[in-house]
């Protein structure tokens, strides 16, 4: 039995007041776990909760997936995802079909999850449900303008003072808390490379685009497939979303304007004439998509602590690893980031465990989350190699074990396992509330019983000088 399995349903002895900044995916998941745990928490959120619903797609890997299922939301989340089990890749500029991977069933089980597709508007509104149902307090349109570890507040632009026990900075890189942790704001430095995110309805895609994936995923036995795209500095997927009444698709071109831009942004690009050299598919599709987002990738350079020197403020989320957008594993790392601190703080039974939970929450999650952020990167650049050597060798790879009747991460003769699946799978498997449990039993119960006895003997210590001194005064 897991650790996870013994510890499924505790709930803190000690309910403590959370201020959560920021109400996107990351603020609303950490909401709904400390609820889980039995604690208060209010979530500051400075748009109105809608328009911070993004209309774009989201793939939700395993790791994820396992913890909205362990939550109680497997049936809301499905409701508005499709099951993805191929991955379909192509050469950008000719769409020359290298080769496709499937996520098979003996990996969904092996991960408790599965690999789904949605919105991040529809992920967003099935959590605001359950954090509203679970007695969270949900604030829109406000805007904190100041975090305050030492004395446990946030100010709001009204001029309204909140305070807590502990303040969640959710509220991604450019957000207060990351500041109030470092000290100072951050830019991070572009890598001359932007995402484009947009989407497709349906009856605006290619006429011959299902057959053309019908004609591939066939050989996969399912149509729920994503497309991935590999160019010359250039590279794209898609992936169909809202039940397969249209398609979600990400663009990655370099990009030598420093401009910011965010998830948080209006669609304002208009692809037609900008995405150029494409194969004919891809090319319809962004001359037809909706207005897209451009986002441009920056590198950050890791935190050194996600915990100020209060111990009271804790960033998580964007605001603590910086992932690129259009990756599989930034919003996935946010919900487990989520997940351990509602796994924790379920142990609480005394405020003086708090400092202790908040750094046990970063030794956990730091390595974690830096490790899947490289590989993130490192995607994007394989992606998008330049043509040559490097590109060649990838490209023949794939075309050669698909020729062979594999599939792209199938082990060579002589492997027992390809390297580059296992670090898959171990990614998928990864059950974060496990670590959490694993950490409570082996360190965090081992710490609370020394501060009992500590406590036990230190009013022991106590009664007996009281002892001595009422003895005294009888005597005297």
């Amino acid at each position: 039995m897991s650790a996870t399995e013994q510890l499924s349903h505790v709930t803190a002895t000690l309910a403590i007041d959370f201020v959560i900044v920021g109400g996107g995916i990351a603020g609303l998941a950490s909401a709904f776990a400390l609820a889980r745990a039995g604690h208060r928490a209010v979530v500051l959120e400075k748009a109105d909760g809608v328009k911070n619903r993004g209309l774009g797609g989201i793939r939700l890997p395993p790791n994820m997936t396992k913890i909205l299922f362990h939550w109680g939301l497997k049936q809301q989340v499905k409701q508005h995802a499709l099951t993805a089990y191929p991955i379909l890749f192509q050469r950008y500029e000719t769409g020359q079909f290298l080769g496709g991977q499937v996520w098979t069933d003996s990996l969904l089980e092996e991960t408790c999850g599965e690999f789904l597709l949605t919105t991040h508007g529809e992920l967003h509104g099935v959590l605001t449900d359950a954090v509203i149902a679970s007695g969270v307090q949900l604030r829109t349109n406000v805007e904190v303008i100041e975090v305050n570890g030492e004395e446990r507040t946030v100010r709001l632009s009204s001029g309204e003072v909140l305070k807590a026990d502990v303040i969640i900075g959710a509220d991604g890189v450019r957000g207060r808390c990351r500041a109030a942790v470092t000290g100072h704001e951050e830019r991070g430095t572009p890598i001359g490379v932007s995402m484009y995110d947009t989407w497709v309805e349906g009856n605006k895609m290619p006429p011959d685009f299902a057959q053309f994936l019908e004609d591939r995923s066939n050989m996969f036995s399912t149509l729920d497939t994503v497309l991935m795209a590999f160019g010359n500095r250039c590279a794209g997927h898609g992936y169909p979303i809202r039940g397969g009444s249209a398609f979600a698709f990400c663009y990655f071109q370099e990009d030598d304007d420093t401009t910011d831009g965010s998830y948080e942004d209006a669609p304002s690009v208009r692809l037609a004439g900008m995405v150029v050299g494409a194969e004919p598919r891809f090319q319809f599709v962004s001359d037809n998509s909706e207005l897209a987002i451009r986002i441009p990738i920056r590198e950050y350079k890791d935190l050194e602590d996600w915990v100020d020197d209060s111990e009271r403020v804790v960033v998580i989320g964007q605001a603590a690893h910086c992932f690129p957008p259009g990756s599989i594993q930034g919003s996935a790392m946010a919900v487990e980031d989520a997940a351990v601190l509602g796994k924790l703080f379920s142990h609480l039974s005394s405020t003086s465990q708090i400092e202790s939970f908040l750094w046990a929450f970063q030794d956990l999650r730091q390595s974690r989350n830096r490790a899947c952020m490289v590989g993130e990167m490192l995607n994007v650049h394989m992606q998008m190699l330049e043509d040559g050597e490097e590109q060649r060798a990838r490209d023949e790879m794939m075309l050669s074990r698909h020729e062979a009747g594999k599939h792209v991460f199938d082990a060579e003769e002589g492997e027992e396992n390809n390297p580059v699946w296992e670090e898959i799978r171990a990614m998928f498997a990864y059950d974060c509330e496990d670590e959490a449990d694993n950490w409570w039993l082996q360190w965090g119960r081992l710490r609370q019983r020394a501060q009992e006895r500590e406590q036990e003997t230190s009013e022991g210590r106590g009664a007996f000088s009281c002892a001595i001194q009422v003895s005294a005064s009888v005597e005297h």
